[in-house]
């Protein structure tokens, strides 16, 4: 049994462990490291009713130690207790300034976010909630801006190179200037989408012709769905020519349905005349690679997780 002592840097969402059972996660952390907790049974009905929340400085007693190092269990048997003082979380701890290219739509609650840190890597710290973007009313990672966080080495299953566990986000994202976004994009282009994915990577970023961006219906099966999904054609500088990928950037979605509303029947043609005036980057990504198949485009569903115009 374990005593852990830190405070509550976030809530993951609830899940199920069987018919009967509800768990949640707690990110604690003191000013060296962090653990995750599982909470079960009743303890996880403290954060139901909010009686734990973000930002709480716990000690948690007679928590079961889990087989990884980082992770623990609070049963029945654990007893927690709020404690009346501060730990600043994390103050030793390393960091990450994340240079954000990719703020994804959410789905099932979860955003992809991906970027590049102080050492010229690319990083997409995994399991990010939406109440992780937004918090106060204060976005986290923003486009083009620069995000202090804390990641981990990614203990789940097929990792990709660049995926990380997120543990937190120290504050709001800072802004680079058009000057600073456009040295930062010209920097870290990549020669074609081969040079990208053909070399290890599932991230990067391409400076392409677009030839064609357009709205796609999303397949049901027993009927139409109303979700629609962006779609692009572009050549890359290789003069290769890439077709249907899907669009996922949150930014993006939003200048196009604003685009939509105020130019209902020539908003398609203004947003590719935008695109092919301007200098447009995208930030292109690959989902996992172990589909079994070999249709699929490098072996996984290629994608476009940021859309980047220096207009």
């Amino acid at each position: 049994m374990a005593t852990i002592t830190g405070k509550v840097l976030r809530i993951l969402a609830f899940s199920s462990a069987d018919e009967t059972k509800e768990v949640v996660d707690l990110i604690i952390a003191d000013e060296y490291d962090y653990t995750r907790v599982s909470l079960w049974d009743d303890k996880a009905e403290l954060v139901r009713r909010g009686e734990l929340k973000a930002g709480n400085v716990l000690r948690i007693e007679n928590a079961s130690e889990a087989r990884d190092e980082k992770r623990a269990n609070a049963g029945k048997n654990a007893r927690i207790a709020k404690l009346a003082t501060d730990i600043r979380a994390l103050s030793h701890a390393k960091s990450s300034n994340l240079t954000v290219l990719a703020v994804a739509r959410p789905e099932k609650g979860q955003v992809c976010i991906a970027g590049i840190d102080e050492n010229g890597e690319w990083i997409r710290p995994q399991g990010v909630y939406e109440s992780d973007v937004f918090s106060s009313g204060n976005e986290k990672f923003k486009t083009l801006g620069i995000s202090k966080v804390f990641v981990d080495r990614w203990r789940g299953r097929h990792p990709r190179k660049e995926d990380r566990f997120f543990v937190f986000c120290d504050g709001p994202a800072r802004e680079l200037n058009a000057e600073k976004r456009r040295e930062f994009l010209v920097r870290n282009a990549d020669e074609s989408v081969d040079a990208v994915f053909k070399r290890g990577r599932s991230l990067g970023l391409i400076k392409p012709r677009i030839l064609q961006v357009y709205e796609e219906r999303k397949k049901k099966k027993g009927g139409k769905s109303h979700e629609l999904y962006i779609r692009f054609n572009f050549k890359d500088a290789s003069g290769r020519v890439y077709r249907r990928w899907s669009c996922r950037c949150s930014d993006f979605y939003n200048t196009w349905n604003e685009l939509k509303r105020t130019h209902r029947w020539t908003y398609g043609w203004r947003m590719l005349r935008y695109l092919r005036k301007n200098d447009t980057y995208l930030a292109i990504g690959l989902t996992y690679t172990d589909y079994g198949t070999n249709r699929l485009e490098y072996g996984a569903y290629p994608m476009i997780v940021g859309v980047h115009v220096l207009a």
